[in-house]
């Protein structure tokens, strides 16, 4: 008898909650029309969680689809934007082995007029390099003068825009590049000589570099357009049409720009907040790695640049994130326009982020079968529902045409919903709008009086009956749960139940919290999110089989091939993932990288991020990149990608322990797929530090591969003898 209520005691969270729901006599009988999971008789009952609210219309944005009344533009001009652009615009180059282009520069100056007159960036902020001005020395200048002019304050959005020639070169041999070749951004001068050496342009090494070293210094709301060839993955046809790439046999010195990536040390922000890969930046390429990208007939402007202006004038940026952009773009002919980035769902130029919990799927019948375009690799489970929606547009004006329900479980790529036939047309799409049962956070709270405020707002959402989101279910037995909530010194607690944590020491977050209902919502609805995706894994272990992962310690100071000694990042020592478990000793300037080495036969598509078990944040190591169509995979067969280190120019890892600790405990996990599975939803930013988280039949669709590798990673503040015995062991002494 330990909660007293409404003239009655309580000793399971069951019969408080119930209780609270129907505090009269009157509301009784409605207990026999609940589901199984709320029943008298149950041990668990299902808590949804806060509606999600999305509004996709406002007044900007539907006046920026008649720019002859546009409102926004006013309202654009009498606040500055704090954008700054650099633009380059590339025709004319000056070695004969390199054809001229005809709308390089348009597509540079077009550029220039939509940042002026729709958004409102003065022209003190846009920089320009043109034809001649655009030498690879000058727009490697003009990207480093961003980090040092007083003008831009951290945070502020930073666009960076080629258009001209893209190519590849042989990757030097002691470059981490994962094949054989790399991108170049192909200056003005390409080819020239300068003192002896050819200029080779811009190498995705140095790029990625400069990027990263913008980032760190400007924060990393910065954008990246490139309209080129092989601009897939720069971060990293015939005459009538003009083709932005050459073929080129471009031998890359390999000390080429080490003054720039060379000094490219660790970033000092920790794992929770790390950039690393394509965190300081969102890419948008005008085709994939294997595509050309091409000018349009009347050599007016590049067939992808012309489609982001369009669609941009008459969609507007207010309310479109990269990836809803890159899915609104025409299709292009032979020209697959791709979304590169960990930021890929924030709002265009802004570095806000949407809800993550808009998922919007293209839907298909298919046979007499509504065929979804995603599934248990995209996080679907059986029991989750959608509303069906015309096209993508019409979800911002009309009603659903019908909701459906995932009945049984889905295949790794696809999902047969189920529910009233209706005509839904050749551009349907779903958005999810309620979790499947396998989603539910399993919470054990204290039975204590001053938690009533907690139990009371629990059942106010069981009362909402909303399963927009994932629900959460309390429980009395410890054991059965993820989570559990207590009170200690008037202070809410969060204990760790999870024995992959706990045996090693962290039993609790450190974090306290007032016992209020908006902090405590704010904390279960991102344990729910984390928890999912820490759990769910695919069953195919033949990929378990064919992947390797490497952790290893990055040394800075190594001799290269020619004699010359510089401080490049490479791996030092063996690898530290031992059965499963990475542990080290926390120091100060140490760093790492990982190694995903792909011996299949299959191109894969991995996607890695870090879980922290001390603050409910998940943190983007790499992710594919996203595209209306198909998408450059990331890991080719027999082949491998380094992260933290190599030529792509992304920072390593380096760890810390919080103040007050020991020992921490986090998790890295690779997800793995034989398709681009987009799981840029699944980020969060920790909750306690920040306000909220932020075609055939279906019989024979081909399978697909999908699965999960899951590394503990154990942080200490000092060598235990046991860490010690370990060190020494795999270091030799």
């Amino acid at each position: 008898m330990f909660f007293g209520f409404s003239n009655a005691q309580f000793t399971h969270v069951q019969d408080l909650l119930r209780a609270l729901i129907f505090p009269s006599e009157t509301q009784v009988d409605a207990l026999l029309d609940l589901p199984e999971s709320i029943q008298p008789n149950s041990s668990e009952y299902n808590i949804p969680k806060e509606p999600e609210i999305i509004i996709e219309t406002t007044l900007e944005s539907v006046t920026l689809r008649k720019p002859s009344i546009s409102i926004s533009l006013t309202l654009g001009a009498s606040k500055p934007s704090s954008l700054f652009a650099l633009l380059i615009g590339i025709d004319e180059y000056k070695h004969d082995a390199l054809n001229n282009l005809n709308a390089s520069v348009a597509d540079a100056k077009a550029v220039k007029a939509f940042l002026e007159t729709s958004l409102g960036v003065p022209a003190s902020q846009i920089q320009t390099l043109y034809n001649t001005e655009a030498t690879r020395d000058a727009i490697i200048d003009n990207i480093r003068a961003f980090q040092k002019n007083p003008s831009i304050k951290n945070g502020d959005p930073i666009l960076i825009f080629y258009s001209g020639h893209g190519g590849t070169g042989n990757a030097p041999i002691d470059w981490e590049a994962g094949g054989p070749e790399i991108q170049i951004l192909l200056s003005h001068d390409t080819l020239c000589e300068d003192k002896g050496r050819e200029i080779c342009g811009v190498p995705d090494r140095t790029m990625g570099a400069l990027l990263d070293q913008l980032s760190n210094e400007k924060g990393n709301n910065i954008t990246v357009i490139f309209d080129c060839c092989h601009s897939g993955s720069l971060t990293r046809g015939e005459r009538s049409r003009l083709v932005r790439g050459v073929n080129l046999a471009i031998n890359i010195p390999s000390d080429l720009d080490k003054d720039i990536w060379g000094g490219t040390r660790g970033t000092v922000i920790e794992p929770k907040f790390l950039k690393s890969g394509l965190s300081s930046h969102v890419l948008l390429a005008a085709c994939g790695a294997q595509e050309t990208a091409k000018e349009n007939l009347s050599g007016t402007g590049g067939v992808f640049t012309t489609a982001l202006l369009d669609t941009l004038v008459s969609v507007g940026v207010e309310k479109l994130t990269y990836t809803d952009l890159i899915q609104r773009l025409p299709s292009l002919v032979e020209q697959t326009p791709q979304c590169e980035g960990h930021n890929q769902n924030r709002i265009l130029f802004d570095s806000k982020v949407r809800s993550q919990h808009r998922r919007l799927y293209v839907l298909r019948e298919i046979k007499g079968e509504y065929v979804m375009k995603a599934g248990a690799a995209h996080g679907i489970t059986k029991g989750a529902t959608f509303d069906v929606y015309k096209d993508r547009n019409c979800m911002t004006t009309d009603a659903p045409l019908v909701s459906l329900t995932v009945l049984d479980s889905p295949d790794p790529f696809t999902t047969v919903l189920s529910g009233s036939k209706v005509n839904i047309g050749k551009q349907a799409v779903a958005l999810q709008t309620g979790a499947g049962v396998e989603e539910d956070l399993i919470i054990h709270i204290a039975m204590d009086p001053k938690l009533e405020s907690v139990f009371r707002a629990l059942a106010e959402e069981i009362k909402e009956s909303n399963a927009i989101q994932r629900q959460i279910r309390a429980v009395d037995e410890i054991g059965k749960a993820h989570l559990d909530i207590a009170l200690e010194d008037g202070k809410i607690i969060f204990n760790i139940l999870n024995p992959l944590v706990t045996d090693y020491g962290l039993k609790r977050m450190p974090y306290q919290l007032n016992p209020t209902v908006n902090e405590v919502r704010r904390v279960l609805r991102a344990a729910a999110h984390y928890y999912w995706h820490l759990h769910r894994t695919g069953k195919d272990n033949i990929l378990q089989e064919k992947v390797k992962v490497e952790f290893t310690r990055l040394s800075e100071d190594f001799q290269n091939n020619d004699g010359s000694l510089g401080p490049v990042r490479m791996p030092q020592g063996p690898n530290l993932i031992q059965e499963g478990v990475i542990d080290i000793v926390v120091k100060k300037g140490d760093m790492y990288g990982i190694k995903i080495i792909n011996t299949s036969g299959r191109s894969l598509y991995p996607s890695v991020f870090y879980f922290d078990n001390s603050n409910l944040s998940i943190t983007s190591y790499f992710q594919p990149p996203t595209s209306k169509g198909r998408v450059d995979p990331p890991l080719p067969p027999h082949e491998s990608l380094a992260i933290g280190y190599g030529a792509g120019g992304a920072p390593p890892f380096k760890y810390f322990i919080p103040k007050g600790q020991e020992i921490d405990v986090g998790f890295i996990k690779v997800f793995l797929s034989s398709r681009k599975v987009d799981l840029s939803t699944v980020p969060q930013l920790s909750p306690f530090d920040n306000n909220g988280r932020g075609s055939d039949s279906v019989k024979g669709r081909p399978a697909g591969l999908w699965s999960t590798i899951l590394i503990t990673i154990v942080q200490r503040r000092r060598i235990t003898p046991v860490n010690l015995d370990e060190g020494a062991r795999l270091m030799g002494q």
